[in-house]
């Protein structure tokens, strides 16, 4: 079973990480609760734990630390259900790009196993490269 207040606070992080909540995104986090408890609408303890919930005082890596020890395979679909609410507004920003890096340090996870869930900067030299392209035209 997994523990539903820590994935909980994980997904309502994901939805403020860009500083605004979008309606779309709290329809997804209740989407998803329903779905693990198998239930229509949430218990009232989620619900008030949706609507109380402080991003400002709130630590990804301690929320992700209930499941750090698990599978390889079960940190990587908790990352995707995380990735999941910050895609449900449409936008990926860097903000929830690093939000999600930030989830995936505290489940102790390599940047082998998330990088394709994250927006990736290209740095200087990787620009010099990129622009050889248009040059050989």
């Amino acid at each position: 079973p997994i523990e539903l207040e820590p994935l909980t606070d994980l997904l309502l992080g994901a939805a403020y990480a860009d500083k605004r909540i979008e309606g779309s995104e709290l329809d997804r986090i209740r989407a998803i609760l329903c779905k693990l408890l198998g239930e229509d609408r949430l218990p009232d303890a989620l619900e008030e734990r949706l609507r109380s919930f402080n991003p400002a005082k709130f630590d990804p890596s301690s929320a992700a630390a209930p499941y750090r020890d698990r599978k390889a395979e079960d940190k990587r679909k908790l990352l995707e259900l995380v990735a999941s609410v910050s895609d449900a507004d449409g936008e990926l920003d860097l903000a929830e790009s690093d939000y999600l890096v930030a989830v995936a340090r505290g489940l102790g996870m390599d940047e082998s196993e998330y990088g394709d869930l994250t927006i990736e900067l290209l740095e200087d030299d990787d620009l010099e490269h990129f622009f050889d392209v248009f040059d050989e035209s």
